[in-house]
């Protein structure tokens, strides 16, 4: 194997290292590599998967299998990380899923009725109030990138920083989203509006139908026994560091408790137009105050959406899931983030622009002070609900630029679940063990035992793959993956076309 690896020549490489191709032909040629090779499918090709060593028994304590059968005496597990920059292949079933469930309460499947397209929807985008003038990419008319902020009497900050830019930034110009001046930028209320942001949408969830049942002139209780609002969201960070919301809303009619997981439309006075200015003025009159240990220090402070939204109707359910759930895998590397917590004695050595490191900064000042509050009281008689409203967490999210929460939420009954999903498809592979020909026989005893008798123990080995080589087959896997539901879209049309040019019948 050493003299087959010298004798590789640069021009042979094809354009990859020579540590990964030696890699390649190591494994390639090392025994059971088509069983390594199954274990990337089962991951999807995963780019740091969870590499675990057990063994599984009956409740008898017999040996079904162990991991000392396969390739390295481990099992390869996805790591089931949504950001796409962290695992694109992970991320990519998630995107698949999150589509489906998004879909799903939009145009039916997946448990719900097809008659959901006939219920009213609108689709929001909800975002932060400005906190600092930052360099941007506006749109002319005509579509073409206007200048960034041009102006005639180029004013001065205290700092003595320009607030004007007559430049015309492209698109990916990295200094989108930077504050025309650092210090001028009011890092504290951002983090303060990003800490917030969950309890602002929770209570706009509140006002809506407050404010439906004002539009119709009847009580709450009433329209509570008329309609019910669903929504799915997902949170995008905009380059400047703060979080806006993607927000499609459906109005369900209100069913009894018997009947409660059915999905009826609403009776016609619910309509489009009324949804749509019922989310304006919901979005108008809600805010939601900062966490309660920081108004010792802060005073009564509280946060609101911004002047800039768009609600709309939905025209294109499909295109929208699709939208959403493109969202669904992006982070805080929108903002130049980082995507994993830090410590706060680690913010100066970071590899971010300086404008997140004061969000980071900013983030750790504000926890600190909530501590202290904390300490002055005993919250042991607080409940769980309490508790959260006091401590904003803002130091295990500071990398997050201290939001918390999940990027994609949705109502109970909007669809299904992503529980439901990862269930139906757990249940699939099962099916296929018992039927599918080659598979090992302890692999068939694995998926014959009865899941109650059955008993696991499983050592964490370590995350990532041993090898370059090992990391390239992953992407092969993942790639071939991606393109496979592609293929099988336009499988049938290139058959399609085939025919009409041969002038073959169509059927």
């Amino acid at each position: 194997m050493g003299m087959l690896d010298a004798a590789i020549t640069d021009d042979q490489l094809g354009g990859l290292d020579r540590e990964t191709v030696q890699g390649i032909i190591r494994r390639a040629s090392a025994p059971g590599f088509e069983r390594f090779q199954a274990q990337l499918r089962s991951t999807g090709g995963c780019a740091r998967p969870v590499m675990l060593r057990g063994v599984v028994c009956d409740s008898d304590g017999e040996l079904i299998w162990s991991t000392a059968e396969e390739p390295d005496g481990v099992l390869r597990k996805a790591c089931g990380n949504r950001r796409e920059a962290v695992c694109p292949a992970c991320a990519e079933r998630y995107r698949q899923d999150a589509y489906h469930l998004i879909a799903a309460g939009l145009r039916g499947g997946k448990g719900v009725p097809d008659s959901v397209t006939a219920h009213p929807f609108v689709f929001a985008t909800l975002t932060a109030p400005s906190f600092g003038h930052v360099h941007t990419c506006p749109l002319g008319k005509d579509g073409k990138p206007k200048r960034c902020r041009p102006r005639r009497d180029v004013p001065v900050c205290p700092h003595g920083v320009r607030l004007s830019c007559g430049e015309v930034h492209d698109e990916h110009d990295p200094c989108l989203g930077q504050p025309l001046c650092v210090e001028c930028f009011d890092h504290e209320a951002a983090v303060l509006w990003n800490n917030t942001l969950g309890e602002l949408w929770r209570r706009t969830t509140v006002y809506l139908p407050r404010h439906l049942a004002a539009v119709l002139g009847m009580t709450q209780k009433r329209l509570r026994k008329l309609a019910r609002v669903s929504y799915v969201k997902v949170a995008e960070y905009q380059a400047r560091g703060l979080v806006h919301l993607h927000v499609a809303i459906r109005l369900d009619r209100a069913m009894p408790d018997y009947r409660k997981d059915e999905l009826r439309p609403p009776d016609p006075r619910f309509t489009t137009e009324l949804l749509e200015h019922a989310v304006h003025g919901a979005v108008d009159a809600v805010s939601a105050p900062i966490a309660e240990n920081l108004v010792a220090e802060l005073g009564q402070r509280r946060v609101q959406w911004g002047q800039e939204r768009d609600v709309q109707r939905i025209d294109d359910p499909g295109k929208l899931a699709g939208y959403l759930a493109k969202y669904s895998t992006k982070s805080t590397e929108q903002a130049g983030g980082l995507l994993h917590p830090i410590a706060a004695k680690e913010v100066e050595s970071a590899k971010v622009t300086e404008h997140v490191r004061c969000y980071l900064r900013q983030a750790f000042r504000l926890d600190q002070i909530a501590q202290d509050e904390a300490a002055k009281h005993d919250d042991k008689e607080l409940t769980d609900a309490q508790r959260k409203r006091r401590d904003p967490r803002l130091s295990p999210n500071a990398h997050k630029l201290g939001c918390r929460g999940h990027c994609l939420t949705k109502s109970r009954r909007w669809s299904t679940t992503f529980t439901a999903m990862r269930q139906a498809r757990e249940q699939y592979v099962h099916e296929q063990l018992l039927v599918r020909q080659g598979v090992s026989a302890s692999q068939r005893a694995l998926a014959q035992l009865d899941p109650e008798r059955r008993m696991s123990r499983f050592r964490f080995e370590g995350v990532d793959h041993f090898t370059a080589g090992d990391a390239f087959f992953a992407a092969q896997v993942h790639g071939r993956t991606r393109e496979r539901p592609r293929l099988a879209r336009e499988g049938p049309c290139d058959r399609q076309r085939e025919k009409q040019s041969t002038g073959e019948e169509v059927r």
